[in-house]
C-alpha cells in the first residue's frame, strides 16, 4: 500500500497523561478516494487573469478578485495590490471533493507575510462566509502558524477546528491535498495532517478561493477531483 509523506496525531498514555505524537499514516487512513476530474489547472491558457470571468475548463471560470496574477514558467504567481491579501477565484459546482494544488513563496520586503490559503465555498448559500479554509501559513499574525483547518466568517468570528505545528521554507514547492466527504476535512502539507467537522464543510460548493500572502507567491498544478468515502476511514479517537 502506498505511504504518502504525511503524519498523524495519535494520543498516548505516558505516566498516566495522554500525550499528543505523530505517527505515519497510510493511504487507507485518508478520508476519500478520487473520483471524476472535475478541473484541471496550470495555468497556460492566459498571460494574465482579470477581474472579468474567463474561461478555466468545461464548467469552470477563473476571475482575479484582489492582486494580480501572472503566468510563470512552471504556474501563476500572485502579487499585491493595496488593501488585501491576492485571491484568484475558479467557480464552478462540486460537492464531495479531492483537492490539489503546489504553491512556493519568495522572502519579501518587511511585513510582506506568507501563507497559502484554499476555501471551496457557497456565495450564495453562504454569501458571508467559506464553506472551508485551509492555511499554510508561515508567519500571517492573523492566523496561528502551520497547516490550520477552520470555518472562516468575512468579517466575523473565525473557529480554527484543527491545527498542527509545521514550518514552509521559501523558494521550496509544498504539496497541498485537501479531501471534502460531508461536514468533514481531512487536509495534509508539509509532512503534517489535520481533520476535522463542521457543519458548513457539507456545503455543495459554487467557487474555489485560492489566497496567497503579501510575498510574491506562485501556484501550480491545481486539480479538483469528485470524491467517495474511503470505506477503510477511521475518524481519529475510534
Amino acid at each position: 500500500m502506498k505511504i504518502l509523506p504525511c503524519f498523524l496525531p495519535a494520543l498516548v498514555r505516558i505516566g498516566g497523561v495522554f500525550v499528543a505524537v505523530c505517527a505515519a499514516v497510510s493511504a487507507s487512513a485518508q478520508l476519500a478516494r478520487k473520483g471524476a476530474l472535475l478541473l484541471e489547472e496550470d495555468f497556460r491558457q492566459y498571460e494574465t487573469y482579470t477581474k472579468e470571468r474567463l474561461d478555466a475548463a468545461p464548467g469552470w471560470k477563473v476571475r482575479v478578485a484582489h492582486g494580480l496574477w501572472k503566468r510563470t514558467a512552471e504556474g501563476v504567481e500572485s502579487t499585491e495590490t493595496p488593501g488585501h491579501q491576492p485571491v484568484l477565484v475558479f467557480e464552478g459546482v462540486f460537492g464531495d471533493c479531492v483537492i490539489e494544488l503546489d504553491f512556493r513563496y519568495r522572502r519579501g520586503a518587511p511585513g510582506q507575510w506568507a501563507a497559502c490559503r484554499v476555501s471551496p465555498t457557497n456565495t450564495e448559500l453562504h454569501p458571508r462566509a467559506y464553506a472551508a479554509s485551509v492555511w499554510a501559513n508561515q508567519d500571517y499574525k492573523s492566523r496561528a502558524v502551520g497547516l490550520v483547518l477552520e470555518h472562516d466568517k468575512w468579517s466575523g468570528h473565525v473557529t480554527q477546528v484543527a491545527r498542527q505545528m509545521t514550518e514552509f521554507a521559501p523558494d521550496t514547492w509544498y504539496s497541498l491535498r485537501l479531501e471534502i466527504v460531508g461536514d468533514r476535512v481531512w487536509t495534509t502539507c508539509n509532512g503534517v495532517t489535520v481533520t476535522g467537522r463542521w457543519p458548513s464543510f457539507g456545503l455543495i460548493k459554487n467557487s474555489l478561493w485560492l489566497a496567497t500572502g503579501l510575498s510574491p507567491h506562485e501556484v501550480r498544478r491545481l486539480r479538483v477531483y469528485a470524491a467517495t468515502p474511503n470505506p477503510e476511514w477511521v475518524a481519529p479517537g475510534k
